[in-house]
């Protein structure tokens, strides 16, 4: 299904969130310590146990400092370049790559902005740390204050850098459901300018993606031409993060970002809507309203969908299914709700 799938590449990515007013910020600083960017090489495997059996990613890593990163998987030979103005990703077994403009990607970092926006919802404690890849580490453990609510994460940083070295992702089942670690890492390397620019094989198709900057609301409305969706409920910490819009010939989405510092959450609202065969548990019937919906369990992150009156909607989120299935119920279009703050 085209919304769910396209929901699924956008939650992934790692964001950052508003920095929080208050005097928190000297606690975060004792937690963790402030990135210092540097250039490095690794070698990175990541692991979903989501799937039928662990299905294992291992790539080769290189980054610069000021955005510039690239990333090679070492299986399907897909490369992952961020030049510091576009972001381009090379699909071999579709002979297409993928141009779209950088959104501040590059290096990964725990910053304690987000840290301190994770506060509102996670209990954060120092736990004892190891070596990584040869590196010292400071280890935290997120445990989500409404339990089972949303995963709970384990992360070791680079004590010197600030640079991530492992993630453990444990859902709402309570099993470890995501791996990511540096197996080999060098820091500093010789690096060549070329390798952070895109060099298109011959005979693949490149295809463009405009920016997609945050929109007010009304604007985003025009540009879809469809009522924002917006949830009336919202879990602790979670606060709206940009509204994005897009319009291709007769098909207009409307895409609503919700995060708390480490969770993703988003809500599609789109003119038009594949609902994909059921298959066992992945896509079973939900009650939503009075529509009836379907759930996609799609790893860590799970999914629900469903017919409104005045559009076709998609929430995803790395959430448990009594959340979405509360805040899709709570949906409503934009001139519908009152302009209270969401419900927690």
């Amino acid at each position: 299904m085209r919304t769910v799938r396209r929901c699924v590449a956008l939650l992934l990515p790692a964001f950052l969130a508003l920095p929080a007013a208050g005097a928190l910020a000297q606690g975060v600083e004792t937690l963790l310590p402030l990135p210092s960017p540097a250039a490095y090489r690794g070698r990175k495997v990541v692991i979903d146990f989501t799937r039928r059996g662990p299905q294992v990613t291992s790539m080769s890593v290189l980054c610069q400092p000021g955005g510039r990163e690239r990333r090679e998987v070492h299986a399907t030979r897909g490369v992952f370049i961020f030049d510091g103005v576009s972001a381009w990703q090379y699909f071999p077994e579709r002979g297409v790559v993928i141009k779209r403009p950088a959104r501040g990607e590059g290096g990964e970092v725990l910053r304690p902005e987000q840290l301190q926006r994770a506060l509102a919802s996670y209990a954060v404690r120092v736990v004892p740390s190891e070596r990584i890849a040869g590196r010292r580490s400071r280890a935290l453990e997120f445990t989500p204050r409404q339990a089972g609510s949303r995963p709970r994460r384990l992360v070791w940083v680079d004590e010197e850098t600030g640079l991530i070295l492992r993630t453990e992702v444990y859902g709402t089942d309570r099993r470890l459901s995501w791996l990511s670690v540096f197996e080999d890492l060098e820091y500093r390397p010789a690096l060549d300018a070329e390798a952070f620019r895109m060099q298109v094989p011959p005979g693949v198709r490149v295809v463009e993606s405009s920016d997609e900057p945050c929109l007010e609301p009304a604007d985003a409305e025009r540009l879809a031409g469809l009522p924002v969706a917006l949830p009336a409920y919202l879990p602790e910490g979670f606060v709206r993060q940009c509204i994005r819009a897009r319009r291709r010939s007769d098909y207009g989405e409307i895409q609503v970002v919700f995060g708390d510092g480490l969770s993703l959450l988003s809500l599609f609202a789109s003119t038009r809507f594949r609902e994909p065969a059921a298959v066992g548990e992945s896509a079973s019937a939900v009650a939503v309203g009075h529509s009836t919906g379907r759930w996609h369990d799609l790893g860590l992150v799970t999914g629900i969908s469903w017919r409104a009156p005045w559009a076709y909607l998609a929430l995803l989120g790395e959430l448990s299914r009594d959340e979405l299935h509360k805040i899709a119920g709570s949906v409503r279009g934009r001139s519908e709700l009152s302009a209270s703050p969401a419900r927690q």
